[in-house]
């Protein structure tokens, strides 16, 4: 009898588990819904989106990657580790 309980619960948990893995990630969803609001705000008001990658890119390549960094945040506001995450990620990428 307990060991039918616990293959029971045992059961139950895998199908939570199941069902936790399987469905989409509610913050990806907001993340991905508010990302749309933001573009149509954008187009609205004929705002173009930054890239800046390619400046980066050339900053990275003349190993100026401090000034890389530092433009990075100047032009979005991303604090310094993001900003230097980011600018690692674009050099191991290139």
């Amino acid at each position: 009898r307990r060991f039918d309980m616990e293959i029971w619960i045992i059961a139950l948990l895998l199908i939570i588990i199941g069902i936790l893995v399987a469905s989409p990630d509610s913050s990806e969803l907001k993340i991905n819904h508010m990302n749309k609001k933001l573009n149509r705000i954008m187009d609205h008001l004929g705002i173009e989106e930054i890239n800046i990658d390619e400046e980066l890119k050339e900053l990275i390549a003349d190993d100026k990657k401090i000034p890389a960094i530092k433009r990075l945040r100047e032009e979005t506001g991303m604090g310094l580790k993001e900003a230097k995450e980011y600018v690692d990620n674009l050099e191991r990428n290139n």
